[in-house]
Order: C-alpha cells, then structure tokens, then sequence
C-alpha cells in the first residue's frame, strides 16, 4: 500500500503512473480510480473486498485523501473515517492501493495520518528546484538534437508557473517546434504565462510578502490594463478574510464558516493559513482599496504610478 503526496500533481501522477507499470507488468491487474471527494468511500471499500470480473487482482488508486492533514476539504457526503481505517487495515493480497493527495502537509497529530504513515509506504514528492529543472531541460533538448543559448534556458524557467504539467508541456512544444532555443523564442511561447495566477498576487496583501509583488506587479500591469478588476479581486479577498476573522472569533469551525460565507472549504483555509493581519489592518487596507478606486475614475490618480505607490503602502515594513 502507497500513500504519494505533493503540491504538484503532476507529480502525483506521474508516480502513480510509475508504480501502476511496475506492478501490472504482465498486464493482470484490473485498474479502478477514485477520490474521496466525488465517490462515496463505502463504495471503494466495497471494491476493494469484492473479487473482480476479468481478473482476480486490482490496483485501486484513491486521491484526495486530505485526512491525513487539518485541511478543511469537503469530502464526500458519506465520508466517514472509520472506512478509511477498514481500508488501510485491509488484508486483501490481491489488492494494491495507491492513495494520494495534492498536499505536501502531514498531520503528526491526527490518530489516522499516525495510522496512514505505519501502514502504507510514504513517497512525498518535492518540486524540482531550479538547478534540477534545468538538467532536465537541458537532457531533453539533447537528446532531441536541439540547440540552444544558455541565457535561454534560465529564461524559460523564469517566465514558467511553478506547475510541472506546465514545464512538461512546454519542452514538448520546444522539442516539436525543432528549432533553436533562444530567448527569442522562450518570449514567444511564455506570453501566455505573464497574465499569471491574480490570486496568487492578491494573496501577497495577506501574507505580506512585498518581494513577491514587486517581481510579479509589472509584469501584471505590461499584460493586464485594468487594474479595477485586480483592486475588486483584492477587495473580495480582504473582506472574505475579514469576515472568516469574525466567525473565528464566534468559535465557528472551518467548515461551518465556509457554509455561511458561500466559499469552499479550502479557500477559508488558505486565507488562514497565509494571513499576517488583525481586523484593524485589514479595514484599513479595504479603505485603501476604496480611496484608491474613487480617485484613479475621478481622474485624480493616473492608472499606473499612484497606485503602484499606495499598494506598496499597504504592506507592514
């Protein structure tokens, strides 16, 4: 039994992939797939203690397993973990499970991720640093015979989302396009990337981390001309995140927060986990973001300079 988790699920599945091949060699194993977000878990249980139809042996793979960590993810309705623990004592030899979660966080104090980690084998999957992505960048591109600038290949490692899906896709586009890598060529293809995740930049407010908004503010602002859609998107985070303070303080749970807000249950947690501010911060900041709004349509403020100061202002230095 297997327990593979990461941030990226690429990853994820690649190793999947990886132990799914080298199990099912000679082709004997019937393969079924769930999550325990959209499947019920007394269903996977039972496939997994009933004998097949074609074969006698299973791979079954189980994602989504988020109880292995305090994340409040809305699992499947009849979720209960009692069948968690029916499935990881399993004693079916016929049978390989392979769970997995899109989460590099492990709970060391939950009874079931204790349970979790002394049954199935662990595989926790890190990001290639940067180091690591170019030696697989470069080896691709060789054993393709294909040429490249070295100020290319930093480049393109750049300008990329952190996503391996993404990195993945893009040395085949490079590989396909059989040309020489440039950085010419590296503008081309990661135009696409500069109109990055405006979540991820709005979420630098709460975390206060200014060095991530001033690497990824200009490249926004050269892609994306309206700046009321980013001032709304950092709005609606603000007021959310002040809201899940309040009911935090009511001794409200995550999960009932988000029922009440209308938000999922992983976005409360996240807004949690990255913030760095008290309530009075966080008006302030939302009275910033009105001010800021009623005077760039009043003409007071030009789009760009202005605003890219008082922003910076929003920050506690």
């Amino acid at each position: 039994m297997f327990f593979v988790h990461s941030n990226d699920n690429f990853l994820i599945k690649r190793q999947v992939e990886k132990l799914i091949q080298k199990a099912n060699v000679n082709g004997d194993y019937e393969i079924f797939e769930y999550s325990l977000i959209d499947d019920s878990i007394s269903s996977i249980l039972e496939e997994i203690n009933t004998y097949s139809i074609f074969s006698n042996k299973k791979i079954i793979v189980i994602n989504d397993c988020w109880f292995v960590n305090e994340s409040k993810v809305k699992l499947h309705k009849n979720y209960d973990v009692k069948f968690v623990e029916q499935i990881l004592n399993t004693t079916n030899q016929e049978v390989e499970i392979i769970m997995t979660v899109n989460s590099d966080k492990f709970s060391k104090k939950l009874k079931i991720a204790k349970l979790t980690e002394s049954t199935c084998k662990m595989l926790k999957l890190d990001e290639p640093s940067t180091d690591q992505k170019k030696q697989i960048l470069i080896k691709k591109l060789e054993n393709a015979n294909i040429e490249f600038d070295q100020d290319a290949l930093d480049l393109f490692i750049d300008k990329l989302p952190s996503d391996m899906q993404v990195f993945s896709n893009e040395i085949n586009k490079i590989i396909a396009l059989n040309k020489k890598l440039n950085t010419q060529l590296v503008d081309e293809i990661t135009t696409k990337y500069h109109s990055f995740d405006t979540f991820e930049l709005a979420n630098c407010f709460i975390s206060n981390d200014v060095k991530t908004f001033l690497k990824q503010w200009a490249s926004y602002m050269e892609i994306n001309n309206d700046i009321f859609s980013f001032l709304a998107l950092l709005a609606s985070n603000l007021v959310t995140l002040r809201n899940v303070l309040l009911f935090k303080s009511k001794r409200m749970n995550n999960s009932e927060i988000a029922s009440t807000l209308q938000v999922n249950p992983y976005r409360v947690s996240k807004l949690l986990e990255q913030n760095k501010l008290d309530i009075s911060q966080i008006n302030d900041k939302i009275k910033v973001l009105y001010s800021l709004e009623k005077n760039i349509k009043g003409g007071i403020y030009d789009n760009k300079i202005i605003p890219e100061i008082e922003l910076l202002k929003m920050f506690s230095f």
